[in-house]
């Protein structure tokens, strides 16, 4: 593996080497950081830049953190007027966040959200792909998949702002160069600084790439693998912020009564600032006091510390959501203190600069205090602003690439130190909605919203379900949402390994008593089966918006041989029954099949047929060795 850059009017290909530092003049050098995951075949690397002299340094551009070739056996290229086939040499890629105003009107763009896509070399033999807007996976996920003839590499980047990537095709395999967007700068006396990190995975034809990836995730680059978490997801109710503390505390007690067991008590935006309406998250003018981190006295007489203790009497914690890097103009903490902020002429909105230390210090305390005031068991971050823009404005004359590589690895140092100071903490990576998914977010968060498309109260169950059926192949540790109460078609299609209930969240939504009843029946369910949810993963039915389809997941523990199934026959399928053979399974062996639907039990071998007479229903099947 190699990386490479240009440093004055000298140009530098590099051998990746674990501890490698190579010296460029004077003090300036340039090191390397490297990890082999023998098990899983890969290997991830990061590189640093440091100035030890006393003087600056020349400029260093065009920085690829990854410059390399990954060999592959290349098959003969499709003949003029052929069209490419299975096999052919490809970029498979991941779509991500699409534009948020999609979500209101068109699912089948917002469906696209983490669908595989199929770029070949053989027609155009260099492929420049990016994200947009300075978030990680907004337009495009960093995961890429370079394979030929069934063998191949799945890649990825670990960095939280503007990356780029280029895959080239060679004689011998596929050149990949990936690395920050734009990178032209001089480094400062004593100045030392880390550009993007890269995960490259070797699989072959044989192997099952997707679950080995799932696998190496899960181990190596997830919170439960790098930080001291013990849970592996959230289990969370959510209330919207602006609605009373009275309301919030009621709402709770109700399902204390009922003996619905949640973990989180998900208090979301709408609960901090003076404003006049805030009861619901779709109307009022508590958008407008981003930025202003007290809480709304008018609703929240004692700053939730009443609804953190019914939460703690109900046995769970409270979840709470901030967006600390974006404040509105006009509020507090701009006023008092301008030079913490990134600005753009004409815009009513500023970012708080994570490149700032003294701005980094105050939101690292505001953070520890809301943790320990509260006890909270689950910080939510969200982040609503491209920030593109923002980091461009703020470069200098030749540091270009500095503000959003300062930004970036202070939002780490944000998020590592309140992790390492609460090890009980979550962070809940959710940035508008899964728009800042990469393997460096991985290692310290969950993305518990990996699309906002679920905000809608009448969302369409199967734009969730293809959401998952995608994801799921490579993440095992991601959530979604429902707000549809009594409905358990919408329910059991926002199953993962972190999942929140929004039936009963904002001022306008209620419960009565059957509505209660199958809310326990859910929750009860869900407790049963979560720790299948970030097991291996085998799709068996349509991974489209396809409304005439049947959506089949089956999340298998190879240490036990057990899991489970799910099927939904969708709302214009006219097919109402389906064999489906497992996989991970010896199929010559006997199971016991349970439905959670009636808990009825039947033995059977490793196919099975599954029978849902009615449009838009589905069930769940869980299967143990007999």
């Amino acid at each position: 593996m190699n990386f490479s850059f240009n440093y004055g009017d000298k140009s530098f290909t590099l051998e990746v080497k674990d501890g490698a530092v190579y010296q460029l003049e004077n003090g300036v050098s340039v090191k390397v950081e490297e990890r082999i995951y023998k098990e899983y075949d890969a290997t991830e690397w990061v590189i640093y830049f440091e100035n030890a002299s006393d003087t600056p340094s020349q400029i260093f551009s065009d920085i690829w953190d990854c410059d390399t070739l990954l060999p592959l056996e290349l098959p003969t290229p499709p003949k003029p007027g052929y069209l490419p086939t299975e096999g052919n040499v490809c970029v498979i890629t991941m779509t991500g966040m699409v534009p948020g105003t999609y979500y209101w009107e068109n699912d089948k763009i917002s469906a696209t959200e983490y669908g595989f896509n199929y770029e070949y070399l053989d027609k155009r033999p260099t492929k420049r792909l990016a994200n947009v807007g300075g978030r990680s996976s907004e337009g495009m996920m960093p995961f890429f998949d370079v394979t030929a003839q069934g063998s191949g590499y799945i890649t990825a980047i670990g960095w939280t702002g503007d990356w780029k990537t280029e895959f080239s095709k060679a004689e011998n395999g596929v050149r990949m160069k990936s690395g920050l967007k734009e990178t032209h700068f001089y480094l400062e006396a004593g100045e030392r600084l880390r550009t993007t990190s890269t995960l490259v995975m070797k699989y072959s034809s044989t192997e099952d790439k997707h679950n080995k990836f799932r696998r190496l995730i899960k181990n190596c680059f997830s919170h439960k693998s790098n930080t001291c978490a013990t849970r592996e997801g959230i289990m969370a109710t959510e209330l919207w912020g602006g609605i009373t503390s009275d309301e919030m505390i009621k709402r709770i007690n109700e399902y204390k009564a009922h003996g619905i067991r949640f973990e989180d008590v998900w208090i979301d935006a709408g609960w901090y600032g003076q404003c006049t309406k805030c009861d619901e998250g779709f109307s009022g003018d508590w958008s407008m006091h981003t930025g202003d981190w007290e809480p709304n006295t008018r609703v929240h007489p004692d700053g939730l510390r009443e609804v953190a203790r019914a939460a703690k009497d109900a046995g769970m914690r409270l979840m709470l959501w901030l967006e600390p890097e974006r404040a509105i103009v006009g509020t507090s903490i701009i006023n008092a203190h301008p030079e913490w902020f990134m600005r753009l002429t004409d815009n009513n909105q500023a970012i708080l600069n994570y490149g700032n230390p003294e701005a980094r210090a105050y939101i690292i305390k505001l953070l520890c205090d809301y943790v320990e005031g509260l006890d909270l068991s689950c910080y939510r971050q969200d982040a609503n602003a491209m920030l593109t823009d923002y980091f461009k404005e703020n470069d200098t004359e030749n540091r270009r690439g500095i503000s959003e590589i300062k930004h970036i690895t202070g939002m780490y140092e944000v998020w590592d130190t309140i992790l390492e100071k609460y090890p009980h903490l979550l962070i809940d990576n959710c940035s508008s909605g899964g728009r800042r998914i990469d393997i460096e977010t991985l290692k310290r968060s969950i993305a518990f919203f990996r699309s906002d498309y679920q905000c809608n109260f009448n969302e369409n169950s199967e734009v969730l379900q293809t959401h998952n059926a995608n994801i799921s192949c490579y993440l095992p540790y991601n959530g979604c949402t429902s707000k549809t109460k009594s409905d358990t078609y919408a329910i059991r299609s926002s199953y993962s390994a972190s999942w929140g209930a929004a039936f009963y969240n904002t001022v306008f939504q209620s419960m009565d008593e059957e509505d209660f009843k199958w809310a326990r029946l859910i929750t009860d369910e869900y407790r049963s089966i979560r720790k299948y949810f970030s097991c291996d993963f085998y799709n068996h039915g349509s991974v489209k918006f396809d409304e005439t389809s049947w959506a089949i997941w089956q999340y298998h523990d190879p240490d036990t041989q057990s899991g489970i199934l799910m099927a939904f026959r969708r709302s214009e399928s006219p097919f109402d029954a389906v064999n489906v053979t497992l996989k991970g399974v010896d199929c010559y062996n006997a199971f016991t099949f349970k439905s959670l639907d009636n808990g009825s039990s039947f033995d059977g071998s490793g196919t099975i047929r599954v029978s849902l007479p009615k449009k838009r229903s589905c069930t769940i099947i869980e299967y143990k060795p007999k």
